[in-house]
């Protein structure tokens, strides 16, 4: 033998050693096996993952529908690979024992090569992700029906609350008024508290109401052709006598022929929320109250002079049952609800948005944007 066919057999046996040693050290299972079915390669972890107890050289040789006889799923594929002409195939995931394997086979030239991986760890991730998914959609189904018990206690009770504060609002209304019989002054202002603070209770009501049909989506809606100035005319007229309490100027400036189709109710529910706050937390100056259309859209907007929104507080603004520190916390009444529910009812009602610009100290512009309907622009 010369010594070129001595380098080319030396060069062969390295290449050789080298694919052994890969696919001893494979990360997965590898087995081939011939035409007639003789295993002519594997590595260890084939012969684990197929359940047998025996060493790589055993394997070798053998029959491949031996070794895989216990996996009726695979031997019945290789049977008829065999017999029937080879194909490829992906076989879904199988369990040997307690692991769970996926295997794959591809051709090559004198017969098939097996590829089995071991996904029990996919497998029980699986198994973990459906189970936890499960128990939150029990949860989901739990919490569905909490809200409706919810929404069902609340109607309930709102009707059992109203119906009697209605009657107090009403009579006490009545004795103040002297058509019961004349009271004398520390009653009378005895009454007056009775009946602010009745109010002030079915204005709660009333807001919490509205609020959880909001968020079951039941909240109503009738749209028509309302004119804007008259709405603003009623807010300024709402707010007006405690406004003339603190000596604050309001101005009102709409154009008296701006009309668009929209729920009246609740848009005058928006804008008046708007002016109670401006009004409860502006001690002097003003108050403007200003709409116009604007591209395609209605803007409202309530600009005071008062106390302002700090930087850092600006995020909690919408949110519900918040009320920020400020030197007139304690002086002013207040649940927090105002402009949570002015904010989901022109989000979730009129697809609008509601826009703040404040300095701490110097007042705030709040801002109703309202798309307007084509016909309307």
């Amino acid at each position: 033998m010369g010594s070129v066919e001595r380098e080319e057999e030396k060069a062969l046996y390295e290449v050789k050693e080298f694919l052994v040693s890969i696919i001893a050290n494979a990360p997965y299972g590898i087995l081939a096996f011939d035409l007639e079915g003789e295993v002519i390669m594997t590595n260890s972890l084939a012969i684990e993952y197929l359940g047998k107890k025996m060493s790589v050289n055993t394997a070798v040789g053998a029959n491949i529908l031996e070794l895989i006889k216990d996996v009726p799923a695979l031997a019945k594929i290789v049977e008829n690979s065999i017999k029937k002409g080879r194909e490829p195939f992906d076989l879904p995931p199988v369990q040997i024992k307690k692991k769970f394997m996926l295997m794959k086979g591809r051709l090559i030239s004198n017969g098939t090569i097996l590829m089995i991986e071991d996904i029990t760890s996919q497998k029980k991730t699986e198994a973990e992700l459906a189970k936890q998914t499960e128990a939150l959609n029990q949860a989901n189904i739990q919490l569905k029906e909490l809200d409706r018990l919810k929404s069902m206690f609340i109607a309930s009770m709102s009707h059992e609350l109203r119906t009697p504060l209605n009657s107090i609002i009403g009579f006490t209304g009545l004795l103040l008024q002297g058509i019961s019989g004349k009271v004398d002054q520390d009653a009378k202002e005895d009454l007056q508290i009775v009946y602010d603070s009745s109010k002030h209770l079915l204005h709660l009501i009333n807001d919490v109401i509205d609020i959880s049909k909001i968020e079951s989506n039941r909240l109503e809606v009738y749209f028509e052709e309302v004119r804007v100035d008259e709405i603003l005319k009623d807010a300024v007229t709402a707010v007006s006598a405690e406004a003339e309490e603190k000596k604050l100027e309001i101005k009102m400036d709409c154009p008296e022929d701006l009309s668009i189709t929209s729920d009246k109710k609740r848009l005058f529910q928006c804008v008046l929320n708007l002016m109670n706050n401006a009004v409860k937390y502006t001690e002097k100056g003003s108050v403007t109250l200003r709409a116009a259309k604007e591209a395609g859209i209605l803007k409202i907007s309530v600009r005071d002079t008062g106390i302002g929104v700090k930087k850092e507080d600006m995020p909690k603004l919408f949110d519900s049952f918040v009320r920020l520190d400020s030197p007139l916390k304690e002086t002013t009444v207040g649940t927090g609800l105002g402009l949570y529910l002015a904010k989901k009812i022109i989000t979730d009602a009129f697809h609008g948005d509601i826009r703040v610009e404040s300095e701490y100290g110097k007042g705030s512009a709040f801002t109703l944007i309202i798309p307007l309907d084509k016909e309307e622009q």
